[in-house]
């Protein structure tokens, strides 16, 4: 009797994922064909309405993102085509919109400049997701344990070179692969990105609308939060400027 209660328990749990996966099909059907006749606003509530389900991949922020541009929604295109790009970093149509999006930024904002040694490693560690260094990383270790095991088992000279050299290179590999994805994920935790969706937003020197107002915002623009108080937040510019602006007045990425 046990055994056909959990042959039962296995057979709705299918029919219940299947259902789920048959109807979330079915609302990003109906979102597509709303974008596709141009009713910008329901295809987002559709998209939306997904992603407050628990779902998520690089199309369907890519896809909201459209849809929020059409619906001349910069900043949250942006925010959208952001969050696509970190579940997908190599896309080009991701990027190309991403830019497009960013034509409508008022601000523009100069990069402090950083130690080309610096640079270059950031750029190497944004190659790829946190999540896609973390499987180059298990797949690289595994294969180089397999490689090593071989150098044990063979007898032959050549093989046995070619598996200890081959192998601790993809241990070694393994090794940087994980720290990279570690960076990321702890880039991200520490200080999130945001894009600012208030019109115009003024930066005060405190965590309270009587602080001094250092300088002036606009929508779109890429932020790090850096800190919290309340219903404030501690934002840095990639200028190096910082300041205190209201939680309300950006999405986190």
């Amino acid at each position: 009797m046990k055994n056909l209660k959990y042959i039962f328990i296995i057979i709705a749990a299918t029919l219940s994922f299947n259902l789920q996966a048959n109807n979330l099909n079915a609302i990003l059907d109906t979102a597509a064909q709303c974008y596709q006749s141009s009713k910008y606003e329901q295809a987002i509530d559709l998209y939306e309405s997904v992603l407050a389900e628990g779902y998520e991949s690089a199309e369907l922020y890519y896809n909201l993102g459209n849809a929020y541009y059409k619906s001349n929604k910069f900043p949250y295109a942006i925010a959208n085509y952001e969050r696509a790009l970190k579940l997908n970093s190599t896309d080009e149509d991701i990027i190309f919109n991403l830019q497009l999006a960013n034509t409508h930024v008022v601000d523009k904002i100069e990069v402090l400049p950083e130690f080309f040694l610096k640079s270059w490693g950031q750029s190497l560690v944004r190659v790829f997701t946190s999540n896609q260094w973390a499987i180059i990383s298990i797949t690289s270790f595994v294969i180089g344990l397999i490689l090593i095991l071989l150098f044990f088992l063979s007898d032959k000279p050549l093989i046995r070179k070619f598996t200890f050299w081959i192998g601790i290179l993809l241990i070694v590999e393994a090794g940087f692969s994980f720290s990279f994805s570690d960076k990321q994920k702890k880039a991200i935790l520490n200080e999130p990105e945001a894009i600012v969706v208030t019109p115009s937003v003024i930066v005060k020197s405190s965590p309270d609308a009587m602080g001094t107002e250092l300088f002036l915002i606009h929508e779109g623009l890429k932020i790090k939060v850096t800190n919290q108080n309340g219903d404030w937040s501690e934002i840095k510019l990639s200028d190096g400027n910082k300041g205190w602006v209201k939680t309300a007045d950006f999405v986190v990425i």
